[in-house]
Formats: C-alpha cells, sequence, structure tokens
C-alpha cells in the first residue's frame, strides 16, 4: 500500500476466512505487551505525530515461552482527545504505516479532530517483525505469447513449480513466516488498543482489512465503537471459491466500467484481446501483450480516478491493432499500458501474501485443480480471464496443519453498534457477493451500494451518497438506511502540477 490513492487501492486485497459471532478469548497469559515511543524519522508530518513500537509474543499461543516481535505504529493526536481511529489498508501486505498519510489526509476533518488516527504495519510487514529474509523470487506462470494456451498443464505445472519456491521460503524462515496470518494480528491489535488506553476504538477494513475487521470483531467484540466494512471478503471464504470466481469479478467490473464509461469500450475491448490472441506489438519502446494489456486493465479498474486513463489507454490500444495501425500508433499503445501498469512489487510482499492466506484458509487445491480451475475460467469467460484464478496457487508447498485452530460454528456477530457495510458494484479484487453475505454476518448491519468499479470507496469515490452517512456513523454511531443504492460520481480530475 502506498500514499497515493490509485497505488492504495491497487494493493488492495483478496482473500477471507471464516466468521464466528462467539468471542473467543486469548490464552491466558502473564506477558504483558509493551509500547515503547521512539523518535520519529525527520520526514513524518505532521509534527505532532508520535511514533511507538509494542512488543509483544512472537506466538499468541505460547505467549509465555520468552519470544517476543515488535509491531511499529504512529499516531496522530486529534484535536479533542475522542477515543481512536485506526484501519488496515489491506493485502495481506499492506503497510499502514506507508498508506496512512493518504488516508488521514482523505477523512473529514470532523472525524480527524475528533479522534486519534492510529497507522500500523500488521506482523511481517513493513517496520514491524517477523521479517521474511532470503526468498528468492516466486516463478512466473509460462505462458505463450501468443496462440492457443493448454491452461490444464500450464497452471498445474506452475503450481508445482511456485510450491517449490514457498516451501523453500518458509523452510528459511523458521521463527517469522509460522507465526503470520490474521489470528496472530487481531491479538497484537487489541494489545496496542489497551496499550495506547483507549476503552474502544473505530476500526476501518478495507479489503483484506474486512478479514482483520470481522475475525477482531468475534474475537474482541467489546473493544469496538464502530466498525465501516469496505471492500468485503467472503467470510468463510476458501482458496479454491476465491480462484474459481474471480474471472466473473473481472467480467463484472469492466461490465460497469463500460456502462459509466460508454458500452464502445466493452467492444473495443473484446476486439483487443481478439487480435492479441494472434499478435503482439513490439516496438523500441517495449512489448505489449494479451497479457501485459488486460492485466494493466484491470489492475486499474479498482480505482474510478483510472477510468480516464483505462479508456484512453483502451482507445490507443484499438487504434494501433483494429483502427488504423501503424508504427506510431503501436508507440503510443505501449506507452498507455505502461502508464496503466503498477511496479513490480517486492518478491518478499508475494511470500507475505501466500503465508497470511494460507495461514488464515483451510484448504489446499492440488496442482491438477489449479489446471482444472484455470481451463474452465477459459472457457467461459476468455483466455486472457482465466489469469485472474491465479491465487489457487498461493498455498502450494506449505504445511497442512499451518493454521491456528478456529471455531467450526458460524454464529452471527453481535456488536453494540453494528458495522456499516459499503459495496462496489463492480468491484473486481471482492466481488458485490461476497460483501452483501459478509453483511449477514453481522447482526443488524447496513448496507451502502455504489455504482462503480472502485475498490474501496468511502473517501475515495466522490459520492456524497456514500461519505456522508459513513461520516455520521462515525461521529455519531448513527446508522444509515440499509440498502442503499448510490448512482455513479466521476472522479474529479487529477491537480495540474
Amino acid at each position: 500500500m502506498r500514499t497515493p490513492i490509485p497505488a492504495l487501492v491497487a494493493t488492495l486485497g483478496l482473500l477471507a476466512t471464516g466468521l464466528t459471532g462467539l468471542a473467543i478469548a486469548p490464552a491466558a497469559s502473564a506477558f504483558e505487551p509493551t509500547l515503547t515511543y521512539v523518535d520519529c524519522p525527520a520526514e513524518v508530518k505532521p509534527a505532532s505525530t508520535k511514533c511507538a513500537e509494542l512488543t509483544v509474543p512472537l506466538d499468541w499461543q505460547t505467549p509465555d515461552d520468552g519470544r517476543t516481535t515488535k509491531i511499529a505504529l504512529r499516531v496522530i493526536p486529534s484535536a479533542r482527545g475522542g477515543g481512536g481511529f485506526t484501519f488496515n489498508p489491506g493485502g495481506p501486505g499492506g503497510s499502514g504505516i506507508d498508506a496512512g498519510a493518504g488516508v488521514h489526509a482523505s477523512l473529514p476533518r470532523q472525524v480527524r479532530d475528533r479522534f486519534d488516527f492510529v497507522m500500523w504495519d500488521p506482523r511481517g510487514v513493513g517496520l514491524s517483525g517477523p521479517k521474511l529474509s532470503g526468498c528468492g523470487p516466486i516463478p512466473s506462470a509460462n505462458l505463450p505469447l501468443t496462440g492457443p494456451v493448454d491452461w490444464e498443464k500450464a497452471w498445474s505445472e506452475w503450481a508445482v513449480a511456485r510450491g517449490v519456491a514457498l516451501s523453500d521460503c518458509f523452510a528459511k524462515n523458521p521463527d517469522a513466516a509460522p507465526y503470520l496470518g490474521t489470528w496472530q494480528v487481531v491479538r497484537d491489535m487489541e494489545a496496542m488498543r489497551t496499550a495506547l488506553g483507549y476503552n474502544r476504538w473505530n476500526f476501518w477494513g478495507m479489503s483484506y482489512g474486512t478479514r482483520i475487521a470481522y475475525t477482531y470483531a468475534k474475537t474482541f467484540p467489546d473493544s469496538l465503537r464502530t466498525v465501516i466494512v469496505d471492500g468485503s471478503l467472503w467470510p468463510q471464504e476458501s482458496v479454491y471459491r476465491l480462484s474459481s470466481q474471480q474471472p466473473m469479478a473481472y467480467q463484472t467490473a469492466l461490465q460497469v466500467y463500460s456502462s459509466v464509461m460508454g458500452r464502445a469500450q466493452t467492444r473495443k475491448f473484446e476486439q483487443i484481446l481478439e487480435v492479441l490472441d494472434d499478435t503482439y506489438i513490439e516496438t523500441p519502446d517495449g512489448v505489449t501483450t494479451r497479457w501485459s494489456f488486460s492485466g494493466a486493465v484491470f489492475g486499474a479498474l479498482g480505482s474510478q480516478a483510472a477510468y480516464p486513463g483505462i479508456r484512453e489507454g483502451i482507445n490507443q490500444v484499438y487504434d494501433a491493432l483494429v483502427a488504423q495501425p501503424s508504427i506510431q500508433t503501436r508507440r503510443a499503445a505501449v506507452r498507455a499500458v505502461e502508464a496503466l501498469e503498477d511496479p513490480e512489487p517486492d518478491p518478499s510482499e508475494s511470500y507475505l501474501f501466500s503465508f497470511v492466506n494460507c495461514a488464515d484458509l483451510h484448504d489446499r487445491p492440488t496442482p491438477e485443480m489449479a489446471g482444472r480451475v484455470a481451463a474452465s475460467a477459459a472457457r467461459d469467460y476468455g483466455t486472457t480471464f482465466a489469469e485472474a484464478t491465479n491465487n489457487i496457487t498461493s498455498c502450494q508447498g506449505l504445511p497442512a496443519d499451518y493454521s491456528p485452530p478456529v471455531p467450526s460454528d458460524w454464529a452471527t456477530i453481535e456488536l453494540a453498534t453494528p458495522p456499516v457495510v459499503v459495496l462496489s458494484l463492480g468491484d473486481r479484487a471482492t466481488p458485490w457477493l461476497w460483501g452483501k453475505i459478509m453483511a449477514n454476518q453481522y447482526a443488524g448491519s447496513r448496507i451502502i451500494n455504489y455504482n462503480s468499479s472502485q475498490h474501496v470507496t468511502y473517501m475515495f469515490a466522490p459520492s456524497r451518497c456514500v461519505n456522508d452517512p459513513v461520516t455520521r456513523y462515525i461521529l455519531r454511531r448513527q446508522l444509515p438506511p440499509s440498502n442503499v443504492f448510490c448512482s455513479f460520481v466521476p472522479s474529479p480530475p487529477p491537480p495540474q502540477e
């Protein structure tokens, strides 16, 4: 997660675990987490920011065995000192500290004045321990640039190769890898609340942060004042279900984007893919393939602020391949695709993503299952959509018992103030249906729907229909009507430099 909003949204995560309404007491422990304030780096703003480290058990299942790690956090004090407001920016792997300045600036002034703003890095992320080290790059799938793809063969072979890399990294990090995961994170979070002196606090869960929200809510329900569930996961998610449903989510996101930007965009996109099945663009400036083009488009769809750039990219690639192909239009197409692409992530982020998800989820699809899911997606949605099943290989090579115990019952969670669940109708990362199912896990929850492909909507889309009731909820615990539908509102153009 980065401070700029499009990059912030792009790094949000995708998977979910189970939910129960029963509070789970933490293990009895004599261990007392300690909060130590440290000097902030010179570049940290505002000057009132307090930086700290929280010492917690390495493993909350055996908290008194002497092993510890440190969780990094920062606090921007409020003007009124009315309690705490915290968040998680997604991932798994998103840094709350890196994203903090952007998220804090996005909040309404009344919220910033009322509540201390707490940003923190979950264990294994950013400035927090325990850190992964010594892991090489995760291999990419061997896909042909053009022509037919044997998806069963390609995806099953990739699953095996990825399993070797994940297993090697896990083995090299015995004091880190086994102690990641949301079960550990929510206990760090509760220790943080206690150490900071908040009786209850407000939590904004974004994407993967919604998994933290409901896991925290079921474990420490009395510690929450309000909860915003934004870009929600499926509460009883599995690796298999996620991967098999992701292509449908991508297709829906494209349709919602086209409904507000012009339906000709969908047809142009489809025609481009038809051509790219048989050719690719190669110029002195770079190469555009069906994989780079579709990946850039779908990666950008999570931020509606990117809509004008997506339209320009589709139009330029269409001109280069279909309408008026020339060397000049091809070069423009390459540049348009590159402008939509996010930088390559740090390899450690990919390992962390897999380790956390596999600690949280309890199924382990085989390489053969991975191949079948990809092949099915290619048949149902098209060749380039099959790539959206890539998360099915996330748990390859990892121990089958790498998961803390979770209750088997799935009772509804009851909070003093039910959460507000914000859903985007075309969310390609966390589909609308997942959020609807998540809302059903909380008694009395209220749903706000927004007509966009925006992933994480509150204050990242300029819709007063969404933003105003959520703000009132945070300030006054005033619940909005349930199942509100909000129409699309265009994002303002970026400021001129």
